[in-house]
């Protein structure tokens, strides 16, 4: 890799690596397994970095890390067992999806692709991902992360000072 090369993938991995590695952890649920996934999917971004210029180095490197994710020989998600439940985890009802629907629900409302975009990345038809994500959203809606807040009551004009 040419010296302007590296410092062009560099700041790639600077700028994208985090939101990677973020989503990785939704993923996975384990820092250190969402890391190892994050330094896989970057390498071989890096990989064709050089040897296709022509290529977006941030939909290859989504690829990469939804292709470790999804792959049945690898270990599924583990859950924020050591964490209470329903802490500050926004999405303590990704443990209860399938790794398809995990990985819909984190890519179109965490990473903010579309479907298009999602469908890319997961090297799936765009129906079974517009189908996990809808199932994926019920059942995150359903759980009791998202359960309505209790009603306030309204404070009277003489409290109001």
């Amino acid at each position: 890799m040419h010296r302007r090369d590296a410092r062009e993938f560099d700041l790639f991995v600077h700028t994208v690596g985090t939101q990677l590695l973020q989503a990785a952890d939704l993923l996975t649920g384990d820092r250190q397994r969402a890391e190892r996934r994050v330094e896989r999917a970057l390498a071989q971004a890096c990989v064709r970095w050089s040897r296709s210029p022509g290529q977006d180095p941030v939909r290859t490197a989504w690829r990469a890390l939804m292709t470790g994710y999804l792959d049945p020989w690898r270990p599924g998600p583990r859950g924020r067992r050591g964490e209470p439940p329903g802490g500050d985890e926004p999405f303590a009802t990704l443990d209860r999806l399938g790794r398809v629907e995990r990985a819909a629900v984190v890519l179109r409302l965490y990473a903010r692709l579309d479907e298009y975009d999602a469908a890319e990345a997961l090297g799936l038809p765009i129906e079974t991902v517009a189908g996990a994500w809808r199932r994926g959203m019920a059942e995150v809606l359903a759980g009791d992360a998202f359960s309505p807040a209790e009603p306030r009551p309204v404070p009277s004009a003489g409290s109001i000072r």
